[in-house]
């Protein structure tokens, strides 16, 4: 229930103008030495997200939007140099990032069809002629090297600004098996890359708007055959994934609305607190587990892999009746207390309660600044949610709404009013109220304050560690769950006539280094490269082709060297 801010072309040209331009440094590689692609796949053992070994984790993350917008990218980047932003999200402590995307855009990459993104490289050289598959590829290899995991999140059946808003998982041309298409083959081409560790179905399945509630046009939860029977794709799509990637994790949102009796038998209902009969419990977009007491998602075999996952506000997103009344003039405890009897404990608090899976709190924040009249029941509704996150660690994990400047009834960690400026920022600033009271009490830490990442090899961030780190934490048991066969990646190229096409630099690896030392010689700034293994293309001359074709095989968008 966000609004996300358009950008218009005037302000893009007006941001290029005061751009003062500088060179975009190529990334730390050493992560490649360390990277393994399939030692930190999770799962759930009772009310647990355990690694591999069986130790506990906690997921405190944020969510980061854009690949499901008309400009398919982190839309940050139209201000700032988004490698720098990623850095700094590592620093911070966050350890995972939700990222939204939408399911025409996976459709038509499975398909070989690969859209533009907006052009930022006037912010971004590094970024120049990437298209969005490309694009999106570089942004997960750059959240494994500073140690971030990721949740894909599809947000959208289609990339639209406000396409969130739309209730269902299908919409015009994209259908229940075009999206269950789209979730599978993302399954399958990323199955052997522990980056993505997790799939959220579906973000916020809801009901039409207005009053009267069309049954057949919202999303409902039931053991039926209904089109739009959330409950019934979800499991169908969670086990479609599962059979060709065991190892993901599967995150199912709940729905808005929810029969008292159980039973969805009305075409149309009516949920006025006037002409309404009061016959259905309502809550959040996506908050509504209610059904999973009375039709459980059922994954058989692959149980260990599901969570649930609903979100939550506060009054500045919708004031919800449970914001009246006595939680105004509440202290903190008692105003926690009413929000988990009015709303946590039965859409969706239980589900951790009574031992049926843990929970991903998928989106909670808000605005922390400004002048309306609801900002202290905000703040005091977001240090309810904050303590009972800490309260109920390791049972309710979460990531936070939003790390982007673009949503306008939340605000973000990124921010152009007070905060600290960060090399790269360039305009943008990191919103340290917003983090210190809010989010920074909620990540994952060790007892001297050194944030835990996800990964078993790579630090989180300048100021962290990895999971292998933690004293306590045995890294000798048996994988409980089968693994992916591995696939050659673009770290382990295979030698042509023992050539290392692509080693541009000689150091007998090939990786984004290389990239960045065959854009240096292209614009002169070096003179000596080795040349033999530069052409990419075996054209026998040394121009942008090779830089593309480098690109692309680092990308994933081609699989051997050299290419034709």
């Amino acid at each position: 229930m966000k609004k996300f801010v358009g950008l218009s072309i005037a302000l893009i040209m007006i941001a290029t103008l005061l751009m003062v331009p500088g060179m975009q440094t190529a990334a730390d590689t050493s992560y490649v030495d360390l990277a393994e692609p399939d030692d930190d796949w999770l799962h759930v053992e009772g009310t647990n997200i355990v690694d591999k070994y069986g130790n506990k984790v906690w997921i405190t993350g944020a969510n980061w939007f854009g690949f499901n917008c008309r400009e398919r990218m982190l839309l940050d980047s139209y201000h700032s140099d988004i490698i720098a932003d990623i850095e700094m999200v590592a620093d911070k402590g966050i350890n995972v990032v939700r990222m939204p995307i939408a399911t025409d855009l996976l459709y038509a990459w499975s398909q070989g069809v690969y859209p533009p993104s907006t052009d930022t490289s006037y912010n971004n050289p590094a970024l120049a002629g990437l298209n969005s598959y490309e694009l999106f590829n570089f942004m997960l290899e750059n959240f494994k090297r500073v140690g971030i995991k990721v949740i894909l999140d599809v947000h959208s059946a289609e990339t639209d600004n406000q396409g969130h808003t739309y209730p269902l998982w299908y919409n015009g041309t994209i259908t229940e098996e075009i999206f269950k298409k789209a979730w599978v083959w993302v399954a399958e081409h990323y199955k052997n890359d522990d980056t993505i560790i997790g799939f959220d179905l579906k973000n916020e399945p809801h009901t039409n708007t207005g009053n009267v509630k069309i049954k057949a046009q919202s999303a409902i939860w039931d053991n039926s055959n209904h089109p739009n029977n959330w409950k019934r794709v979800a499991q169908e799509t969670a086990l479609a994934i599962l059979d060709v990637h065991p190892n993901v994790l599967i995150f199912v949102e709940g729905v808005e609305m929810y029969p008292k009796d159980g039973v969805w038998d009305d075409e149309t209902f009516d949920t006025s607190p006037w002409t309404g009969n009061n016959d259905y419990y309502g809550n959040w977009w996506g908050g509504n587990l209610r059904g999973v007491r009375d039709y459980p998602i059922d994954l058989g075999k692959y149980q260990s892999q599901l969570v649930y996952s609903p979100h939550d506000y506060g009054p500045l997103v919708y004031e919800q009746e449970w914001f009246k009344g006595p939680f105004v003039t509440a202290s903190d405890e008692e105003a926690k207390r009413i929000l988990y009897e009015e709303c946590w404990r039965d859409n969706w608090a239980f589900i951790m309660e009574k031992g049926i899976s843990p929970l991903l709190l998928g989106e909670w924040g808000g605005l922390t600044e400004g002048g309306d009249k609801l900002l202290d029941l905000n703040l005091k509704y977001l240090r309810s949610i904050r303590d009972y996150i800490l309260e109920n660690k390791f049972k309710l994990h979460h990531t936070f709404w939003c790390i982007n400047i673009d949503s306008a009834d939340t605000g973000g960690l990124f921010t152009r009013d007070e905060g600290t400026p960060f090399p790269g920022g360039r305009d943008l600033k990191w919103n340290d109220n917003k983090y210190d009271n809010y989010l920074y009490p909620v990540l994952w830490k060790t007892d001297d304050g050194k944030f835990i990442g996800l990964d078993h090899k790579i630090p989180l961030g300048k100021n962290g560690i990895s999971i292998s780190q933690l004293s306590d934490n045995p890294t000798t048991k048996p994988t409980p769950t089968p693994s992916a066969t591995p696939t050659p990646t673009a770290t382990s190229p295979k030698p042509t006539d023992a050539i290392l096409y692509g080693d541009v630099n000689g150091d007998g690896k090939v990786n984004s280094s290389d990239v960045a030392m065959l854009r240096r010689y292209l614009i002169g700034l070096v003179n000596e490269i080795n040349e033999e293994a530069a052409d990419v293309n075996l054209s026998g001359a040394i121009n942008s082709t090779d830089l593309t074709i480098l690109k692309r095989y680092l990308l994933r968008s081609i699989s051997e060297l050299p290419f034709k």
